[in-house]
């Protein structure tokens, strides 16, 4: 009977140690997009507005839900140590335009060079509130750090989104719209300009 309890106690103790063991493994594993709530929010928003919009195949629903999701964006404004992951690097330092992925299917693009980012003549759509220059999409400290990353890497970032740095340079996603086709792509694959500010390594948690 003693060893029979003695298997018994050693059995529980291995459960509890298991059930610890997954919860912190699921702790760990975490996607680092939610461990922000304002960024876990702005995801969530966006999912929320695109998933019955696409489900429903009624081409209006599918446009309302891109301009709602444009304005969810201006709403966020500035943000800070949002995580996400350097997909693509452009340019030069000078001229430079990088790509954050922020979620699934989600991502931030900053740019310093107009002609870089855009072809054409779809830069003469853009308004602004003075004949100033826009300000630039990527801080001098931004781009330092920018140079001792890589691609594919975690980083933390701070900067804004909407309205770029309030010089009424307006989101460029405003230009989606012309069909359904486009703003069904954006819903699937929603992409933000972004002022960024501040960028550095993501450290392992």
């Amino acid at each position: 009977m003693r060893a029979v309890r003695k298997i018994m106690i050693a059995s529980r103790r291995i459960i509890l140690l298991g059930s610890s063991s997954l919860a912190l493994t699921a702790c760990f594993d975490k996607p680092c997009e939610e461990r922000n709530p304002a960024q876990l929010a702005f995801l969530d928003g966006l999912k929320a507005l695109a998933k019955p919009a696409l489900a429903s195949g009624n081409p209006l629903q599918i446009e309302e839900a891109a301009k709602q999701s444009i304005g969810l964006a201006e709403k966020v404004g500035a943000f800070s140590d949002w995580c996400g992951t350097l997909t693509k690097i452009e340019g030069t330092a000078q001229k430079v335009a990088v790509t954050v992925d922020i979620g699934r299917q989600v991502s931030l693009y900053a740019f310093n060079d107009w002609t870089l980012a855009f072809a054409g003549s779809v830069l003469d759509l853009f308004s602004t509130r003075s004949r100033e220059p826009p300000p630039p999409g990527l801080s001098d400290p931004a781009i330092a750090a920018l140079k001792t990353l890589r691609l594919g890497e975690r980083i933390s970032l701070s900067g804004r989104m909407g309205e770029i740095a309030g010089a009424g340079v307006f989101d460029w996603s405003r230009l989606f719209g012309k069909s359904e086709a486009e703003h069904r792509q954006f819903l699937q694959t929603p992409r933000f300009v972004a002022s960024i500010e501040a960028l550095v390594a993501e450290k392992k948690k």
